[in-house]
């Protein structure tokens, strides 16, 4: 179903079935039948589990494709990849300069059948956190350009609503990187380098008062006991860096 009526439907059905499914993978096979493309991958940079960081990725290439990407170490040349986890606004893979290995990436995906027009939209949480949501599909040139001009806006929102599924899936409803505001942030970062509340202070033209209530603030939700601890936690979940 084509036109405006039909990127409507689509939208809702995807956004309705994301929340209704209990695992990122599932969601994107739903998404990925609603639209007719051909893949639909979702990324997120980085986790936190336990001591160990790693990247949460779900997608529906072929496990050969896959594969083959990670036997090839392709992840270090991928253009949607480098450039996505940089941007903050969503782009077509067309927009992308490609380095003579990336070029080579294309062809070999595209000779192992995968589509050439894709599409992503990055996605940065209010923890900091980053992850792409990208769509894949062989659609004519003129079709492809349609089709986003038509979706871009709801492919942005299912993207974001994609994203709290995989923090669902990932940590339940115990999400370890809390909410700091700007200024708790800000003060945790000039702390981290090392400076006093009432440099601080002077730094961010706050009193002395109000530095040392954010700081006390950004400490009690990291669960520490003391401002050293609370940056360690702070850096241990890229919530601030130095």
């Amino acid at each position: 179903m084509r036109g405006t009526e039909g990127a409507e439907f689509a939208y809702i059905s995807a956004f309705d079935a994301i929340k209704s499914a209990n695992a990122v993978a599932s969601a994107l096979e739903t998404v990925r039948g609603i639209y007719g493309i051909d893949h639909v991958t979702y990324h997120m940079a980085q986790t936190i589990s336990g001591e160990y960081d790693h990247p949460f990725v779900r997608t529906t290439y072929p496990d050969k494709w896959v594969s083959r990407y990670l036997l090839k170490g392709y992840v270090k040349v991928d253009p949607v990849v480098q450039e996505g986890f940089k941007r903050l606004l969503p782009f077509d893979w067309r927009e992308l300069e490609l380095t003579d290995a990336a070029v080579a990436l294309m062809l070999d995906a595209q000779a192992h059948g995968l589509a050439g027009n894709g599409y992503s939209v990055p996605i940065i949480d209010q923890a900091g956190r980053r992850a792409l949501f990208s769509i894949n599909a062989s659609f004519p040139d003129d079709e492809w350009a349609h089709f986003i001009e038509e979706s871009a806006e709801h492919l942005a929102e299912i993207g974001q609503r994609m994203h709290k599924l995989a923090l669902v899936e990932l940590y339940g409803e115990n999400d370890p990187v809390p909410r700091l505001g700007r200024r708790e942030l800000e003060c945790l970062l000039w702390a981290a380098k090392g400076k006093e509340y009432t440099v601080i202070a002077d730094i961010l033209d706050l009193s002395e008062h109000t530095v040392f209530s954010y700081l006390k603030s950004a400490r009690l939700k990291l669960d520490c006991s003391n401002i050293p601890q609370a940056v360690a936690k702070a850096m241990k979940l890229r919530i601030i860096h130095p």
